[in-house]
Parts: structure tokens; C-alpha cells; sequence
């Protein structure tokens, strides 16, 4: 991940937003919620996406759809305040596999480094559900070849002995697709833990692995290996109705 926080390759296309954090975009601390950074992380790649002429307008007119898979993201210094402004940039690497590859660095307005991330796209059919080889649906995305990947697969290996939580999927959960914005996972950990515990020890770095789709009425039950957000957790999200693993995720807390 530390080789994100030099500058971008000038020579791969890339698109820089400004983000102004509004009340709703802050948590109990008055810093920007994990669930807000991840949105605008989200927004900023939709938006370079369509800049680059591969986004939801015209994925939409073919009846297919960008999936998040996996993120990772690592603070580096404090989040932007309220009425403080998030500086997202963002570039695409290529193809890895099925996924397609794409990294952020996060900066305040006096353009200090404040976090650094990467993603893996799946498209997929609307109508079927299933992922497509994007050299099926693209002519040209490889802007890097043979691109590091730097969103790992997380093992379910060893146990997750703690039921932390049990949620119901609502429909302030939901987004266009009609199922669970994947930021609202982010919320469902950290929904976990105590103002207290999240002050004493807050978020040095998340890998999510984004598994299945979830919709509304879902009932899932979330199991940690942790009772503590104190160093290194890991997460999994479970579906009661057919115990479908939906998520993984490790954090690395202060």
C-alpha cells in the first residue's frame, strides 16, 4: 500500500474531486464517518468512470453494472473536520483477473496525504447476476499491465467464535441496484464498537472482501474473532437464510 502515497503516473488518466464534509458526513468525534469515505471513494470512482466513457449510463444501456469487491483503505493522518473539505484522487491500473483495478489517495486542502486506498471492480449481467471477463466488455483497460493487486482475497480460515450482532436489512439500506450500499457495511462494523472504544482506538487500515448481494428483509448475523477493536480483527458477515458467507473483512485498529 505505501507505494500509493507518492503521486500518481501522469501518464495514466486520473480525476481528482473536492468533497465538502457536511454534518451527516461526520461521526460522534465531528471527524468524517469510515461510512462517509467510503461513499465519496465510491462517487469519485463512478464519476472517473464515466469520464472515461465506461460508467453507469453506459453500462446501463447494455444491461450491466460495476460491483464493488474488495477495498482497502489506510489512514495515514486525521480525517477532515466538519465544514472541512476531502480531496479524493483516483486512477485506474487495469485488469487483474476478473477485476478491474483502481487505487485512491485522500488529501486535506492544505494537500497533505491523509489516506491511501485501492479497489476491485467486477461487471456484471443486471439480469443474470453473474461477472463477465471485461475484455468481453471493454475494448481497452489495461492502463497498466499485469497490475499488482493490492486487494487480497480474505480466508475464512480459523474461527469467528464471537455472534456480535444480529441485523435486519432495511430500506434506508438499500440503494438503485435494490441491495445494501456497500458503505453501509462499513457502518454495520463500526456500529460494533462504543464512541469510547473507537476514540481510545481508532481505524489504521480495512480490507473488505465483498461477497454476495444482500436485500431487504435479509436477516444477517455478524461474527468477529475479537471481542476488542484492539489490534487486528476479523470479520464475517453470514445470511441466516442459507448461512451464505456475505462479507470478510480484517481491520487493523490502533
Amino acid at each position: 500500500m505505501n507505494r500509493l502515497i507518492p503521486p500518481f503516473p501522469t501518464d495514466i488518466p486520473q480525476l481528482s474531486t473536492n468533497n465538502f464534509v457536511s454534518w451527516h458526513d461526520v461521526d460522534f468525534s465531528g471527524f468524517l464517518s469510515l461510512y462517509s469515505l467510503f461513499n465519496f471513494a465510491q462517487a469519485t470512482a463512478w464519476k472517473h468512470a464515466e469520464e472515461l466513457g465506461f460508467g453507469f449510463e453506459e453500462l446501463g444501456d447494455n444491461k450491466l453494472a460495476w460491483v464493488l469487491f474488495g477495498m482497502r483503505i489506510k489512514i495515514i493522518g486525521n480525517l477532515p473536520q466538519w465544514q472541512q473539505n476531502l480531496i479524493i484522487q483516483t486512477q485506474p491500473k487495469g485488469i487483474s483477473g476478473m477485476f478491474a483495478n483502481r487505487d485512491y489517495r485522500m488529501l486535506d486542502t492544505d494537500n497533505q496525504l491523509i489516506a491511501i486506498g485501492s479497489s476491485n471492480w467486477l461487471v456484471i449481467d443486471i439480469e443474470t447476476r453473474r461477472p463477465l471477463r471485461l475484455d468481453k466488455v471493454f475494448d481497452s483497460l489495461r492502463f497498466v499491465e499485469n497490475p499488482e493487486n493490492l486487494v487480497s482475497r480474505i480466508k475464512t480460515k480459523g474461527d469467528f467464535p464471537l455472534s456480535q450482532n444480529n441485523y435486519t436489512v432495511k430500506t434506508s439500506d438499500i440503494d438503485y441496484y435494490g441491495h445494501v450500499n456497500n458503505a453501509k457495511y462499513i457502518s454495520w462494523i463500526t456500529d460494533l464498537y462504543s464512541p469510547e472504544q473507537l476514540k481510545e482506538h481508532p481505524l489504521d487500515e480495512i480490507l473488505v472482501n465483498f461477497l454476495q448481494e444482500t436485500r431487504f428483509g435479509d436477516q444477517i448475523e455478524i461474527f468477529t474473532d475479537k471481542a476488542e477493536n484492539n489490534g487486528k480483527v476479523r470479520y464475517k458477515m453470514q445470511r441466516k437464510s442459507d448461512e451464505k458467507v456475505i462479507l470478510l473483512a480484517e481491520a487493523e485498529w490502533k
